[in-house]
């Protein structure tokens, strides 16, 4: 992730901490003391209306690939309503959701190099999208051996993270059953992606956040060879103390409102269990106070350790099937089903916020369920999508009524028809 603005190096390769300004980051900054908390009340226009008929919504009008995975060059228009990309697998049907998906997050599905996604035998890789509405055009151009560069308009923009929040988009895919199994990191990275694309305030502070931990890591190693004045420290660990206190109290609330949404999707799936989320500290520096404590006191045996024991950058999200974790007890069919209910969730919880429902891609997810949970499936999504993108081997795995309503398309070898 870039950085706002650049900072003069010292020595190693270091930089100096600077004191922050408003006027050095393009998105209108929010206070994170003020929890991202949705209205009680939703608004009665949303609620009275069908597949978001009616009202602006997230989504994309064309979208433009060139020499992106398995395309050479593609030009498409988008329904405004459903679309269903169906196909033989291998044939491009996720690479068009991951470009999508890329211009909503500046990231790859997969969790790749940006340079695995271009093209073999071409030097870079080209993805742009026109906005439903507003017509703004988004750009990103992945090239090999160099940082990805975005576009606004043609224009190009100082980071690729400044276009996080212009295309709110919902992912539903294979590679989401992650969050439960994988690793910690592996829902941190949700949280984080979640919460920036609601909140420019909160991807300032992460961006920052990190930057002062890389620097703190740094003396660290330092230390290891030579003794580091403890003055060295304190500026950095400044910087980790308030902004790791913003990130923390920031992802408290979220999981805190999202976690009741997440506990209706899975029960609205016809569930017997309960699903829960709590947010998980992996130490007691539970403000800004406490946190630059226990960095200072944690110095000695940091060093020893190679990093930093204290921070956000530990921390987890729980996730719960009957108060049990599902990533350790869970059965392969819980975990699948609490995943898609805690990305319904997400959805949900956006369109509470943005008072327009996000980008919805789903990812040969339909096929793999059952006729039951199929169906209840496509029932929430034609309640709660605006734009929604699907892909499946077979258009008929889309459900009738899902049918009635989308565009079809047909993809192969990188071929898009209608």
């Amino acid at each position: 992730m870039g950085y706002p603005h650049r900072y003069p190096p010292t020595q190693k390769g270091r930089v100096e901490p600077k004191p922050l300004s408003s006027r050095s980051y393009p998105h209108k900054l929010s206070t994170l003391s003020r929890p991202l908390k949705r209205s009680n009340r939703m608004n009665e226009r949303d609620i009275s209306l069908e597949n978001g008929e009616g009202k602006d919504r997230a989504g994309v009008s064309r979208v433009e690939l060139e020499s992106f995975r398995n395309y050479d060059a593609l030009l498409l228009d988008l329904d405004p309503g459903f679309n269903v990309l169906a196909g033989p697998n291998a044939q491009g049907k996720t690479n068009f959701l991951e470009a999508l998906y890329l211009l909503a997050t500046t990231r790859l599905l997969r969790g790749q190099r940006d340079a695995e996604a271009v093209k073999d035998g071409a030097q870079r890789a080209r993805v742009s999208a026109d906005l439903i509405g507003s017509g703004t055009r988004l750009g990103l151009t992945l090239e090999k051996g160099i940082r990805k560069r975005a576009t606004l308009n043609g224009a190009s923009v100082p980071r690729p993270a400044d276009l996080i929040g212009r295309l709110p988009a919902a992912a539903i895919t294979a590679f989401d059953l992650e969050i439960v199994r994988g690793e910690p990191s592996a829902r941190r990275d949700f949280l984080d992606l979640e919460i920036s694309a609601l909140s420019p305030a909160y991807l300032r502070h992460l961006t920052l956040y990190k930057r002062a931990l890389e620097q703190r890591n740094a003396l660290l190693r330092d230390a290891r060879e030579a003794y580091v004045p403890e003055d060295q420290y304190e500026p950095w660990e400044a910087q980790i103390a308030e902004h790791g206190a913003k990130i923390r109290e920031s992802r408290r609330d979220y999981v805190s409102s999202l976690s009741p949404e997440v506990s209706s999707s899975h029960t609205r799936m016809g569930e017997g269990e309960k699903v829960s989320l709590r947010y998980v500290e992996r130490d007691d520096a539970h403000d800004e106070t406490w946190m630059l404590e226990a960095l200072a006191r944690s110095r000695g045996s940091d060093v020893g350790r190679g990093g930093t024991s204290v921070g956000p950058h530990r921390d987890d999200l729980g996730i719960l099937v009957d108060g049990r974790e599902a990533r350790l007890f869970g059965s392969g069919g819980q975990q699948r089903t609490a995943v898609i209910a805690l990305k319904l969730g997400t959805l949900e919880y956006a369109r509470g916020i943005l008072g327009t429902p996000p980008l919805l891609l789903l990812d040969d997810i339909l096929s793999d369920l059952d006729a039951r949970r199929r169906a209840i499936l496509s029932e929430i999504v034609l309640e709660r999508a605006g734009q929604a993108v699907l892909t499946c081997t077979e258009a008929e795995a889309a459900g009738e009524r899902i049918l009635r309503e989308a565009r079809v398309y047909h993809v192969r070898a990188g071929e898009v028809t209608s």
